[in-house]
């Protein structure tokens, strides 16, 4: 176009040369050139970003501590061992109450058919004929005391039920940590979803902004219409990450409420992940498992377990044995069977007594109840070795985890580092022409990487942070 410009006004001045004079006119003026576009204002992306993770995280909102806390209170399964224990309770105090030496009575009454009664005859002796009684009322209190019992068996029963009472307990504390460290990954993992937005609608942003620039640009022809095309594709592209992100972002919401019991409230992150943690617990594996197996609830559940069997089959043990058991009974009747010879009127009468009993049924169930029982607890004992072998695995995932999240977030925060750098020369050297749009949106895509990259290493460490608090018991405080 300057050439053109140059050479209309070559030809124009080099005309009266050869033509006839003219009125003298002024010269025309060369056409103003095209303008450039305007560099759209330089906007510290940087900066903003920053900004609006400081309004992502508000003070005074969730924690995942608190989400830990509040989970107890909404967990079915919590308040299902609630009902567990007021049943061992019950077990508990019908136990004791076998101790209660056992007291009847019985009030009766009985029509007796008529008896023609004949004198007895002995010799020369006569008997007259006794009257006979057509009713007969009955007021009796037996007391039975089961001796033996109270030495051999009812003290086993009642350790067991309460080791039932204790085990239960222990289950409803252990629903308890279990409930806050899903709440708490849970946090985690909503927390991981928010940013995720919030990075990608920041990449939109960007996107949009380098659009808005290379329409500029494509409508004074400085860039190809497959330039543009690729940016416009790009922004179609981060809106629909925008849109799958934000559905994921309210699903986890959604489990976190049902988790914590939230309901309609409102949630807002109140945990600043941006801050530093401490780093793995030192310690090798068997020391650590060691100390596992002194605080983690579930050794504490299958130990307690284990005692309560043990328990059980020795109060099994008193049925092999004869049964010694004293008794009383008292008797105020109408007749009297032990008057004799009857008499229409109430009399009353006791006895006291002392019985050994064996019934060789009894005998043969407790056998069978007792290998019950110890198979029981072998089952036990082989679900603790499963748990030990299980938290030993466990403790060195967790270990492992936390080492790789604490170098994934040294090594992310470098490339989030270059990522910036490389982001601000692209934007500089598309406002001054010496990169393309494609360049930028490369350096957008990458950013944007880099900052997901980034915030998930220090989501992933606390993570596996609570992952090995929680291998270890130290969540059971």
């Amino acid at each position: 176009m300057t050439l053109r410009i140059s050479l209309a006004l070559w030809l124009g001045l080099a005309t009266p040369v050869f033509a006839q004079p003219a009125p003298k006119q002024p010269a025309p003026k060369p056409p103003a050139p095209a303008l450039r576009p305007a560099a759209p204002p330089v906007v510290d992306d940087m900066a903003e970003f920053d900004r609006d993770l400081d309004q992502l995280f508000a003070s005074g909102g969730l924690t995942s501590d608190g989400a830990a806390a509040r989970a107890a209170g909404a967990s079915p399964t919590v308040r299902r061992r609630l009902a567990e224990i007021e049943v061992a309770i019950a077990q508990t105090e019908t136990a004791e109450l076998a101790r209660v030496p056992v007291v009847s009575g019985k009030l009766s009454y009985t029509r007796l058919s008529k008896i023609d009664a004949k004198p007895i005859q002995f010799g020369d002796l006569t008997i007259p004929a006794f009257p006979s009684l057509n009713n007969s009322y009955l007021a009796e209190a037996q007391l039975v005391i089961p001796l033996s019992d109270y030495i051999l068996r009812y003290p086993k029963l009642i350790d067991a039920a309460r080791l039932g009472e204790e085990v239960a307990r222990i289950n409803k504390r252990a629903s308890e940590v279990g409930a806050g460290q899903d709440a708490r990954l849970a946090y985690y993992e909503w927390v991981r979803a928010k940013l995720q937005v919030l990075i990608s609608q920041r990449q939109l942003i960007q996107v949009q902004k380098t659009l808005d620039q290379v329409r500029a640009l494509a409508e004074v022809q400085r860039l190809s219409k497959a330039d543009l095309l690729r940016v416009e594709s790009q922004e179609a592209e981060a809106e629909q990450v925008v849109d799958q992100l934000s559905n994921l972002a309210q699903l986890r919401e959604e489990q976190l409420r049902l988790l914590i019991g939230a309901g309609t409230e409102s949630l807002v992150i109140g945990e600043d992940i941006r801050s530093d943690v401490a780093g793995a617990t030192g310690g090798k594996l068997d020391d650590l498992l060691t100390a596992a197996k002194q605080k983690r609830l579930e050794f504490k559940v299958i130990d307690t377990g284990i005692a309560a069997k043990a328990s059980q089959r020795d109060a099994e043990r008193a049925n092999l044995l004869p049964r010694l058991s004293a008794f009383g009974v008292a008797d105020y009747a109408n007749p009297n069977q032990r008057v004799f010879p009857q008499d229409d009127k109430f009399t009353g009468t006791w006895s006291v007594g002392a019985q050994l009993t064996w019934t060789l049924n009894d005998a043969l169930v407790a056998r069978a109840t007792q290998r019950r029982i110890s198979a029981e607890a072998n089952e036990l004992r082989a679900d603790r070795e499963n748990l030990e072998r299980g938290t030993r695995i466990e403790l060195l995932a967790a270990q492992q985890a936390v080492a790789i999240a604490q170098h994934a977030l040294t090594t992310t925060q470098k490339g989030l580092t270059a990522a910036q750098e490389g982001y601000r020369v692209r934007k500089a050297l598309l406002n001054a022409e010496r990169a393309t749009a494609v360049e930028l949106v490369d350096a957008e895509t990458e950013l944007t990487r880099s900052r997901i990259a980034a915030l998930n290493a220090r989501v992933d460490l606390r993570v596996a942070r609570a992952q090995l608090e929680h291998a270890l018991g130290n969540d059971t405080k």
